[in-house]
């Protein structure tokens, strides 16, 4: 592990250990997937992640932020580089940062640029279930999101579909694609099995948790056990959930994430 002013860089084993001793306040909702584009893998020459990490600061100052704007950065390498106050939301996606952690991927992802080497592609795997594990965040296309999903001019969420109010980040061949499809196809599965592998019993639901599976077309989730609570997200039929307590009628399925137990059959 290695610290240069507010920038900690460090292996992915020391990243999980200090995740499992740092407490944070706020409320998290989702991770974040992005790709920095530029700088792109030719500019990185394996010991100069300081002063990438710098020049994205600078970077980010230029167009309007007081810092970086990410809280993680992965490199060609596989390190992990804490960059912004786990406290404060990120300043990556317009007006859908509130409750995020935001991971910037060191290269261009884009149909052939970078080929993502396969430390960096087991850093991005690992930290998002990390991240999961800790926040207690089920992993599925409301909890884990791509930069891509969202309009640049309005944050409106609408999948990605093809039209030119789109970034294309983090790339249109990150781990197959960057549609929700190409997600829930590719890297999800991934992050399920490393998040298995962190409960130390491969396959099996995490001691204390019920699985259960949503039987309604889109399930509002709140921040608490009652209708008067906010809808922070909506999950889609058939997608699972991890039970972690229930109120009455309401189960709680994540850090301030709540949905009706109605919609829930439990597996």
């Amino acid at each position: 592990m290695e610290t240069q002013g507010k920038f900690i860089l460090m292996n992915v084993d020391e990243f999980q250990q200090f995740m499992t001793g740092t407490t944070v306040n706020r409320q998290i909702t989702h991770v974040q997937n992005h790709h920095t584009w530029s700088p792109a893998y030719r500019n990185f020459n394996g010991a100069n992640h300081f002063e990438k990490l710098r020049g994205m600061e600078s970077s980010h100052i230029q167009r309007g932020f007081t810092e970086i704007g990410q809280h993680i950065t992965t490199f060609p390498d596989g390190t992990v580089a804490l960059c912004r106050s786990l406290e404060k939301n990120p300043a990556c996606i317009y007006l859908a940062n509130s409750g995020g952690i935001c991971i910037e991927n060191l290269g261009n992802f884009d149909l052939g640029k970078d080929s993502m080497t396969a430390n960096q592609r087991d850093a991005i795997i690992r930290v998002n279930a990390i991240l999961c594990f800790k926040f207690a965040l089920t992993p599925s296309v409301q909890t884990i999101v791509y930069h891509h999903w969202f309009r640049m001019s309005n944050g409106f969420r609408d999948g990605g579909k093809a039209d030119n109010d789109h970034k294309t980040c983090p790339g249109t061949a990150f781990f197959g694609g960057n549609t929700e499809a190409d997600f829930s196809s590719n890297l999800l599965p991934l992050i399920r099995t490393e998040i298995a592998r962190l409960t130390s019993v491969p396959n099996q639901p995490v001691p204390g948790v019920t699985i259960g599976v949503v039987h309604t077309p889109i399930l509002n989730v709140r921040t608490g056990p009652g209708k008067t609570f906010p809808v922070i997200g909506k999950i889609k039929e058939h997608e699972t959930v991890s039970i972690l307590e229930s109120n009455g009628e309401w189960d709680r399925i994540g850090q301030g994430r709540w949905v009706h137990s109605d919609y829930i059959a439990v597996k």
